[in-house]
């Protein structure tokens, strides 16, 4: 047995897949099994799972119907067997020393109930920029970890990136808390397995400097594509971390998810303003003129320092006409001048 279990989702990612599996099989701590998980890909990248792994005796293949990011990941902790599970998407890679290091933060016995997290670089183009957790470097415990919890959720800058990726998790907490995860779920799904484990680990180490983990962004530029079923998919991920925080015993629970789902709205508020014509200005008024979303936005102040965020704080609060009309205006500018 392994001590840890990395798991790679493969969907359709044929151009990017040898920079991450190479990564992870180049690590540099050998006592490693690598699970990659075809989700039913239909480009040639699934037979290249196949190939790496008559490679690697360390690499084990599961084919499966696609069903989705969380379903491709989860199935690979049903048959890993590491103390440990580690998370790479298919299209990101590595540093070669990530599993060294980030198993020198770890208990010297090992541990049932601790995650070790190291920080990010977003890759783009003709741009990197490094990414770091909030909170200070270092291992938080006891009365600082519970602490923590209380606020993990609705701050402009969560204290911790609470991506599934980046980090060591002790499988058994993910296998112990995979109940909340929701397949049809895709916005902040990661926050489905993240938040519980998180509120049941004993110790969070996060790691100084430490930017192992670079997240690929394949398009320079945004696809403004419009999500008609965004709002009610938010509504399932406010209602499951409702559960989640409830079901963990913390007692700003309902505050600290009401926050984050308000700061979730701004997202529903510029998918609807980025429709063609006048639809999306009627959904706005509707959804933010009254009733259950109406009221939770009243309730729930946040603190907005982004100016693009500010205007869409201001339409959520007051979805008047002009001033819907006017931030309308302002986005489909925006986007034309940058794409």
């Amino acid at each position: 047995m392994s001590i840890v279990s990395i798991i790679i989702p493969v969907y359709n990612i044929r151009d990017y897949l040898d920079d991450s599996v190479k990564s992870v099989m180049e690590q540099t701590y050998k006592d490693i099994e690598i699970i990659l998980v075809d989700d039913g890909a239909t480009d040639g990248s699934g037979q290249m799972c196949d190939e790496f792994a008559k490679e690697d005796s360390r690499i084990k293949v599961i084919h499966k119907v696609n069903g989705g990011l969380t379903s491709a990941w989860s199935e690979g902790v049903k048959h890993a067997t590491g103390r440990y599970v580690c998370f790479v998407d298919g299209d990101d890679w590595v540093d070669c020393d990530m599993i060294e290091n980030l198993l020198s933060y770890t208990l010297p016995e090992g541990s049932d109930e601790e995650i070790v997290s190291s920080n990010y670089i977003i890759e783009k183009r003709n741009e990197k920029k490094k990414v770091s957790h909030p909170i200070e470097p270092g291992v938080y415990e006891g009365k600082e970890l519970e602490n923590l919890k209380y606020k993990l959720l609705g701050e402009e800058n969560r204290p911790v990136i609470l991506s599934r990726c980046m980090k060591l998790i002790s499988r058994k907490l993910v296998l112990d808390n995979m109940h909340y995860l929701n397949f049809g779920i895709r916005m902040a799904e990661d926050l489905n397995i993240s938040l519980p484990c998180i509120l049941d680990a004993n110790r969070l180490s996060v790691v100084r400097e430490g930017y192992f983990y670079h997240y690929r962004t394949v398009n320079s530029s945004i696809a403004h594509s419009y999500d008609a079923g965004l709002l009610d998919n938010l509504k399932v991920s406010y209602k499951t971390f409702l559960e989640i925080l409830k079901d963990k015993n913390v007692s700003n629970y309902k505050e600290q998810v009401d926050r984050e789902y308000v700061r979730l709205l701004f997202l529903v508020v510029k998918n609807e303003l980025r429709r063609q014509g006048f639809a999306g200005v009627k959904t706005v008024r509707e959804v933010f003129g009254q009733g259950e979303v109406a009221e939770i936005v009243r309730n729930t102040p946040v603190e907005v320092s982004e100016k693009s965020n500010r205007l869409i704080y201001s339409v959520m609060k007051k979805p008047g006409i002009i001033n819907t009309l006017a931030v309308k205006i302002i986005l489909n500018t925006y986007d034309r001048l940058t794409n």
